[in-house]
């Protein structure tokens, strides 16, 4: 559970261990294996595939580069969601580095080796995603920029690094309580990285350790990840604000995201990438209904509709009373560097 200390379930007998959760991943798996099969990394490294219910052709792409990655698969169909499969993917890891990344994604040729760079620095990392190469104009105009030169910063509470290119000195991982399975649908990164710099460790940002991302290409199945995504959301304010982390929301909040809603309604028919945006925003503020209701909070607020100051960590834990919360892995009030 999170928060508890993970107990050490493989052996530390290798640098880097990869994990990638994967649940019917074809065809974009395969590229995603390629790209691992290319990396520069000279060290002693392993990729866990964390398949979570797969019913496609992902086992055949696997076994076509089982000889030019060091992968092994694990079965996690038991933990359902991403969470749960790289929570399942990192207890069996044997590296002293986690790195994860999503299967979907491209990573870099040098993405291992500037991980393990910026992990010698920092004890917990995010890289840089890269939108547009994988994606068209239209796509990457319908959502915000994932890194945009930056990690991103929910609430102006702490920056969090993204699940599809982070990376955690195994023993931070194991202390914080890894990855909480209870986050089914999206807001795992954001609750272990905010978990990670609470216990007193520095999240730095690695800007040449670069994931190139690719979005949902199609209108519908956007709307259902961001729908997710506001779920997500509504967990990760139950927990924080009962740590006293966020301060509680209002019904006038609620009113003012659906004021913004319906007077923004008419942006349906202001073309097809204004008509997408005002889309994203309503299928995260309903999957945030959904989330407040399985979780008897109240959140619903349009993303950055009101954006609080943003706060060191040193800050943040004075704010709530925790001025004294472990100080490992250096300075709190630079939760966040290049």
């Amino acid at each position: 559970m999170a928060g508890d200390a993970v107990r050490p379930s493989a052996p530390v007998i290798m640098d880097v261990s990869v994990v990638m959760p994967v649940r019917n991943g074809m065809p974009h798996l395969a590229v995603q294996l390629d790209a691992l099969a290319r990396q520069t990394y000279q060290g002693r490294w392993e990729v866990i595939i964390s398949d979570n219910g797969s019913t496609d052709d992902s086992a055949d792409a696997v076994r076509a580069v089982a000889d030019r990655v060091p992968l092994r698969v694990i079965d996690s169909r038991d933990a359902p969601g991403a969470a749960g499969a790289r929570a399942a993917a990192a207890r069996a890891a044997q590296g002293r580095l986690l790195l994860f990344c999503d299967c979907d994604d491209v990573a870099a040729d040098d993405w291992v080796d500037q991980m393990v760079a910026a992990l010698d620095k920092y004890p917990a990392v995010g890289g840089h995603i890269d939108d547009t190469s994988l994606n068209t104009e239209s796509v990457v105009a319908w959502r915000p920029r994932l890194t945009p030169g930056e990690l991103p910063r929910p609430f102006g509470l702490l920056p969090h690094a993204l699940a599809g290119n982070c990376g955690l000195r195994r023993e931070v991982y194991e202390e914080v309580g890894g990855f909480d399975p209870s986050f089914k649908y999206a807001a795992e990164e954001t609750d272990l990285f905010w978990r990670v710099q609470l216990a007193g460790y520095q999240l730095g940002y690695a800007p040449d350790a670069v994931v190139s991302c690719r979005h949902r290409h199609d209108l519908r199945s956007m709307l259902r990840q961001w729908r997710s995504y506001g779920r997500g959301r509504a967990r990760l304010v139950a927990r924080y604000q009962a740590l006293g982390l966020l301060p509680a929301e209002s019904w006038r909040d609620a009113a003012g995201t659906m004021g913004w809603l319906s007077l923004h309604a008419v942006d349906c028919l202001r073309g097809q990438a204004r008509r997408a945006c005002y889309l994203r925003v309503l299928a995260h503020v309903a999957g945030q209904v959904q989330g407040s209701r399985e979780v008897g909070v109240l959140h619903i607020r349009r993303e950055d509709s009101r954006r609080d100051g943003e706060r060191s960590l040193r800050d943040v834990l004075a704010g709530a009373g925790l001025a004294g919360a472990g100080s490992a892995g250096g300075q709190p009030g630079d939760a966040q560097a290049g």
